[in-house]
């Protein structure tokens, strides 16, 4: 249930793509704002949170009920800084790279992961990650390939060596910053 959260999060690229730079920040700043109310009652423990919690609370994971934020935390603020800081298409694939690939890395890893890169990520739930990083290259045709394939890269290892920060937040702004410099130092790359 909670990796299928992440299907909902498609909003931010695809609303990215079709509402102007502004409306995107606009939108993301409100479902940010939106999910630092939730967090405060949440871990705050208000009295929403009882009401809250029988529709979210089995998604909260052990970390996140310790006083850390949630994931959807992270996703939201990661797509808002990516927006704010990198050019359309390089923010759409940078955030989509997150939310797909992320969702590929735990249902490969946990269904076939063997060997681990440090617990609980593994290679096959990498190589997923890479898998569905790549095909989203082939989707964002305004990304040069080289480019995309280079940020693909850069953003599975991020994903698979992110053990103590959040991935849904380190993912897209450092594959993101990736691409967009090797869109300036490279203009020429197909």
């Amino acid at each position: 249930m909670r990796k299928a959260t992440h299907f909902v999060a498609l909003l931010i690229p695809l609303g990215y793509v079709v509402f102007p730079k502004p409306w995107a920040i606009g939108f993301m700043s409100l479902a940010m704002a939106v999910t630092i109310a939730f967090e405060i009652v949440r871990l705050r423990k208000l009295s929403p949170w009882q009401y809250l919690k029988w529709v979210v609370g089995g998604m909260i994971r052990p970390k996140e009920e310790n006083g850390n934020f949630t994931g959807a935390f992270y996703i939201i603020l990661g797509g808002l800084a990516t927006i704010i800081f990198f050019p359309r298409y390089i923010a759409f694939t940078a955030i989509t790279f997150e939310i797909l690939g992320d969702v590929a890395s735990a249902m490969i890893g946990r269904r076939y992961g063997k060997h681990f890169i440090r617990r609980p990520k593994t290679i096959e739930g990498a190589l997923g990650f890479l898998v569905v990083a790549l095909l989203i290259i082939l989707l964002v045709p305004k990304v040069p390939y080289t480019v995309g394939i280079i940020g693909a890269i850069v953003a599975t290892i991020v994903e698979a060596v992110s053990i103590y920060r959040d991935d849904n937040l380190t993912v897209p702004l450092i594959s993101g910053l990736v691409m967009h410099l090797l869109v300036l130092m490279f203009p020429l790359l197909p």
